[in-house]
């Protein structure tokens, strides 16, 4: 393998500033050409190239703005890389053909599936990529997402599968449409265009990969009436208790047919549904802490947590993190 490293940040040449029309294409059979080609796009990262006399080709493409990007990137043969991975914004990848190993200390990575990076420390092993990356502006995101969520409330994302195989479906679709939009030359110059098209994957970015829109009972409730925020208050402090719907009510100050329907109508669950969420996201936390710690057993955070059915835990686990909560255990110990 053929090894090199730096930590000067340098500009990415992933981003394509100063480029000509937001575009960037890059081409090489020399392999330590692409070593430091690739390490211009991330400077804390050491990669290593297998050496040989066989054919070699490196090729990089993207192209977009700043608030959006799609980029190729193919590489022939066997490569390892780690260090820490730094991304601004939002990053989802799609591996087209080659294989591609990825591990991240505290998240679970599927590269059968589009996934959304991760920043931080992680290890990969990749053997003739050809790697699809969409990239998105985190504050231009934020600043979207307000505009159609629910009370401008924000979404989290703490996970990197995407929520369902649907989704990951449906996220390859807008991913593929974007990357044909944006290479016409007269969509980035077209800020009509060029703003439907970032929309677009925006919407698809929360679409598929955000957590529910009431993961998080503070966030979901921060535009929502007094009554409500009163009982979500109620439910975060006694989620280890048993609650019953007419205690919420009456922390609330309102009847229980007003708490349901003003629970449905601002953050689109029941309070007992709400409940859920909060104590699920309550026993992940638990679930990463233990997963250090050693000792935890998943059927003793289900049942800390009020859930005495394990396999009804695993079911709602699955449903909002997109994972067992035995493979939250195994894959972050």
């Amino acid at each position: 393998m053929q090894r090199e490293e730096t930590t000067a940040p340098v500009r990415s040449f992933i981003s394509g500033s100063g480029e000509s029309g937001g575009r960037v294409a890059v081409s090489t059979h020399d392999r330590g050409e692409a070593i430091r080609l690739l390490r211009r796009a991330y400077p804390h990262v050491v990669l290593e190239v297998a050496m040989g006399d066989g054919p070699f080709v490196f090729r990089h493409s993207s192209v977009g703005d700043e608030r959006l990007r799609s980029a190729e990137l193919m590489l022939t043969g066997p490569a390892r890389a780690h260090g820490v991975f730094e991304h601004d914004g939002f990053a989802v990848s799609e591996v087209l053909a080659g294989r591609l190993l990825a591990e991240y200390p505290r998240t679970r990575v599927d590269p059968a599936r589009p996934f959304l990076h991760p920043s931080g420390a992680a290890r990969m092993a990749f053997e003739d990529l050809h790697l699809r990356m969409t990239l998105l502006d985190a504050d231009a995101v934020r600043a979207a997402a307000e505009r159609y969520e629910p009370g401008g409330a924000p979404r989290r994302f703490s996970r990197s599968a995407p929520s369902s195989a649907a989704a990951a479906a449906a996220w390859a679709w807008a991913a593929a449409h974007v990357q044909r939009s944006i290479r016409d030359p007269h969509v980035l110059d077209n800020p009509i265009i060029a703003g439907e098209l970032f929309d677009l994957a925006v919407r698809m970015l929360v679409a598929c990969f955000a957590d529910p829109a009431d993961a998080g009972a503070s966030t979901g409730a921060a535009g929502a009436p007094r009554a409500v925020r009163r009982a979500v208050a109620y439910l975060e402090e006694h989620a280890l208790e048993a609650v019953a719907v007419p205690d919420v009510a009456a922390a609330a100050r309102i009847s229980v047919r007003s708490l349901q329907s003003l629970f449905r109508r601002h953050l689109g669950v029941s309070p007992v549904e709400h409940l859920h969420a909060i104590r699920l996201e309550a026993a992940r936390k638990e679930l990463l802490a233990g997963a250090e710690e050693g000792g935890t057993t998943v059927r003793s955070v289900a049942e800390r947590w009020g859930f005495g059915n394990s396999g009804r835990f695993a079911r709602l686990y699955q449903e909002r993190f997109g994972e067992r909560p035995s493979d939250t255990l195994r894959a972050h110990r």
